[in-house]
């Protein structure tokens, strides 16, 4: 019976697998549209830096097991990676700010 708990189990694994690599070449081609863009350097910058946090993301979610670990250890890993890109956005936005008040 176990055998058969296990076998079911496998092709739902595979198949979130799956739909996180084909989430991961979406956004592969997210970013590289991005570049091509015509707009603001920081604004480039800012999205190109989302995307990328969006990407480890997944990749911690789906090829990691993260969220088969003690919740202590998924704030440790998530908390950087959520406050980072916000950090991130708002220094940018302030440097862009000081620029061209000059």
């Amino acid at each position: 019976m176990t055998a058969a708990v296990v076998t079911s189990t496998k092709p739902e694994r595979a198949g979130r697998l799956a739909l996180a690599l084909v989430g991961l070449l979406a956004l592969t081609a997210l970013e590289v549209i991005v570049v091509g863009l015509p707009v603001d350097r920081t604004a480039r910058i800012t999205a190109l830096a989302g995307l990328a946090m969006t990407k480890a993301l997944v990749l911690l979610g789906a090829f990691m097991r993260i969220r088969r670990q003690s919740p202590i250890l998924r704030f440790a890993l998530l908390a950087p990676m959520l406050l980072a890109p916000i950090f991130a956005v708002a220094l940018m936005l302030d440097a862009a700010f000081r620029v061209t008040q000059r």
